[in-house]
């Protein structure tokens, strides 16, 4: 079975979104800067990976992952909010 390609455009796109998602809908929401303290980043970095407009870092995405319970390539590929209405 082939595993499908997806490119790095998509990927930031993906994780944009899940990355809003998580930090807008979780029990304890946090705010854009919280979030970018915890990962010791530049505010204006948080709001550029919400909004698609900056490459994403490795550790950032990495720390992310930690911080949400999710794998990286989960946050990278899967639609997290698609995926949980479809659940319901």
């Amino acid at each position: 079975m082939e595993k499908e390609i997806i490119m790095e455009s998509r990927m930031r796109m993906v994780f944009s979104e899940n990355l809003r998602y998580l930090r807008k809908t979780r029990k304890q929401k946090i705010s854009q800067k919280a979030l970018a303290r915890y990962l010791s980043l530049p505010p204006k970095t948080i709001m550029n990976y919400e909004s698609g407009n900056a490459s994403l870092s490795a550790y950032a995405v990495y720390r992310l992952a930690d911080y949400y319970g999710y794998p990286m390539e989960v946050l990278l590929t899967k639609n997290l909010s698609q995926e949980r209405r479809n659940e319901r």
